[in-house]
C-alpha cells in the first residue's frame, strides 16, 4: 500500500516520544481509516481490533493481506475475549489499534472503549488521524476511504491521554469525549497540511453523538 501514496507524518516527535515512554500503546483513529493507517503502523509491532460481525469482515480481509495480527471483537460478540488478547499484546509491547466509532457508527462517534482500554492497562492513548488528497470512499456509513495511485497521505497525532485507574463514570465519559476531540485536532491538522478541508465536514456534527458501548467497566 505505500507504494501507492506519498506518506507524510506530521508530529513524529510526539509518537517518538510516547512510543520511547512506553512499551505499548492503544492507538485510536476512526474506523474509516483502516487502511491508511497501514502504511505508519507496521504489522510486527501493532494488533488490530476489528469488529467480529460481518461489518469487520472486510477490514479482516484487507489486514490481514497486510500482514497484521487481528483480534476479533465487539461490544456484541467477544468483548470480554477480545479484552484479554488485547491486554496480554500491550503486555508483550505490541500497540492496539481500535476504532472508537465501530463496529457500526455512527460516524465518528465515541465508543469507552479506548478510555477504558487505558484505564485497565496504565497504557495511553494516542489520538491518530489522517488526510488524503485523492481517495475512493465507499458508500458505508463510515465512508471508508481508500489510498488511490499517487494521491498524498498525512498523518498527524496529539499529545497521549491517560486515564487514571479511578476514573469511572462521568469523568471516564468526559476522558472519552476528550480522545474524540484529539481525533478530530488530529485530522484537521492532517487535511490541514493538503490545504483541504476535512472529509467528513458534511456528514459529522461537531457535539458529542451517542454509541454504544464497546466495553463496559
Amino acid at each position: 500500500m505505500a507504494r501507492w501514496c506519498r506518506k507524510i507524518e506530521l508530529n513524529a516527535a510526539v509518537r517518538e516520544r510516547a512510543e520511547s515512554e512506553h512499551k505499548g500503546l492503544i492507538l485510536a483513529f476512526w474506523h474509516g481509516r483502516g487502511v491508511l493507517a497501514s502504511p505508519f503502523y507496521r504489522p510486527g509491532n501493532t494488533t488490530a481490533l476489528v469488529s467480529a460481525s460481518e461489518d469487520g469482515s472486510m477490514a479482516t480481509t484487507i489486514l490481514k493481506r497486510l500482514g497484521y495480527e487481528i483480534i476479533r471483537g465487539s461490544s456484541s460478540r467477544g468483548g470480554v475475549r477480545a479484552l484479554r488478547d488485547m491486554l496480554s499484546c500491550l503486555e508483550r509491547g505490541k500497540h492496539v489499534a481500535l476504532t472508537p466509532d465501530g463496529p457500526r457508527g455512527p460516524m465518528h462517534s465515541m465508543s469507552p472503549g479506548a478510555a477504558f482500554m487505558s484505564r485497565a492497562t496504565g497504557v495511553p492513548v494516542l489520538p491518530i488521524g489522517f488526510g488524503i488528497d485523492r481517495a475512493r470512499r465507499l458508500d458505508t456509513w463510515d465512508r471508508y476511504t481508500l489510498p488511490r495511485l499517487g494521491s498524498r497521505l498525512v498523518t498527524s497525532c496529539e499529545e497521549p491521554i491517560q486515564v487514571p485507574r479511578e476514573a469511572s463514570g462521568d469523568a471516564l465519559a468526559e476522558y472519552s469525549s476528550r480522545i474524540r476531540a484529539a481525533i478530530r485536532k488530529a485530522e484537521r491538522e492532517a487535511f490541514a497540511h493538503l490545504d483541504l478541508e476535512p472529509d467528513w465536514g458534511d456528514w459529522v456534527p461537531e457535539q458529542e453523538i451517542e454509541h454504544s458501548a464497546e466495553f463496559e467497566g
